[in-house]
């Protein structure tokens, strides 16, 4: 049995987050908007009569909020629409040690809020949390181009 410095110290082979982002095919959601760094599913969903936004965004950014919570912002060509979120706290899970992780959140919308959502054309979306911004640009505006 041989014994081998040079694969004792060989660099791992790093893996790229950008191309597990594009592996994820996330089920329970409609993928919504995107960047280089994160991918956003949202849908908008009812319980009990009322509806909500329910997201989850992947990114390489990991997010632990305490008592803060966060909010996503739709920028639309005249007007914003500004949610927040339903919880104050809100934390990212790792994906397989990948250095991708994965941030459920549920924003609370009004009736009003989720007709204008469906109706009017979404430019872009910013997600604000703590002191950081994650512009995304709509999957479909992406495809129209």
């Amino acid at each position: 049995m041989a014994f081998s410095l040079s694969k004792l110290f060989k660099p791992k082979p790093t893996v790229d987050a950008s191309e597990i982002l594009n592996q994820i095919d996330y089920k329970e959601g409609t993928k919504y908007a995107v960047c280089a760094t994160h991918i956003l599913y949202a849908d908008v969903e009812e319980l009990g009569g009322f509806p909500y936004l329910k997201t989850v965004l992947f990114g390489i950014h990991e997010i632990n909020i305490k008592r803060t919570g966060c909010t996503i912002s739709f920028i639309f060509k005249e007007g914003k629409l500004t949610l927040t979120s339903d919880n104050t706290s809100i934390e990212s899970n790792q994906i397989q040690k990948s250095g991708v992780y994965y941030t459920p959140v549920d924003f609370e919308l009004s009736e009003d809020e989720s007709k204008k959502l469906q109706a009017e054309k979404v430019i872009e979306v910013v997600i604000n949390y703590k002191k950081n911004n994650i512009h995304l640009k709509p999957v479909a505006n992406i495809q129209e181009s």
